[in-house]
């Protein structure tokens, strides 16, 4: 286990940050965040505080939107059932968050990426990581692979019509002027 500057294992950070999300506290994972940048600048652990950063952010923003629109929370009969919808809604966030912490958890306690789907990638262009994306192009359906290489081949040109020559005579061997 690498240590950090101040003694504490780097994945410890990270597994705070992380519960940090799930509790969701922006103000300290961004202090965290900000510490870990400056105090330890360790590339990898970076990373995940950041994905964990990202994640409580998300979370937010997914909580205060669905707070907006339970506009209609106070409203006697309607209120009751779409707080009801609204808060199911808010519980399933709320489970697969803390399904994408206990596996990221998992992951950075032994010192491997949390690799959290979309939140990597972000993370990953936040600090200057660009992945190369390799495109492989398909041989179509009906294309058939050559058996022996072949050799190249020169398209035949149409030749020009030929206006007729006048028959030569064939001429004699002493006296190459005379014809016969």
């Amino acid at each position: 286990m690498q240590k950090g500057k101040y003694g504490v294992c780097l994945w410890f950070y990270a597994l705070v940050a992380f519960i940090l999300a799930f509790l969701g506290q922006v103000l300290l994972g961004g202090l965290l965040l900000g510490f870990v940048i400056v105090a330890e600048k360790n590339e990898w652990l970076t990373r995940q505080v950041i994905q964990a950063f990202f994640l409580t952010i998300i979370v937010s923003v997914i909580n205060a939107v669905l707070d907006l629109l339970n506009i209609f929370g106070n409203v006697p009969i309607v209120g009751t059932a779409i707080g009801v919808v609204f808060n199911v809604i808010s519980t399933i966030v709320s489970i697969v968050v803390l399904v994408f912490v206990i596996i990221a958890m998992v992951k950075v306690v032994k010192g491997q990426e949390a690799n959290m789907p979309l939140l990597s990638k972000l993370a990953n262009r936040a600090y200057g990581i660009i992945e190369k994306k390799v495109y492989t192009q398909a041989a179509p359906a009906n294309y058939a692979q050559p058996q022996a290489p072949q050799a190249p081949q020169v398209p035949v040109q149409p030749q020009a019509p030929q206006a007729p020559q006048a028959p030569v005579q064939p001429q004699n061997p002493q006296n190459p002027t005379q014809h016969q």
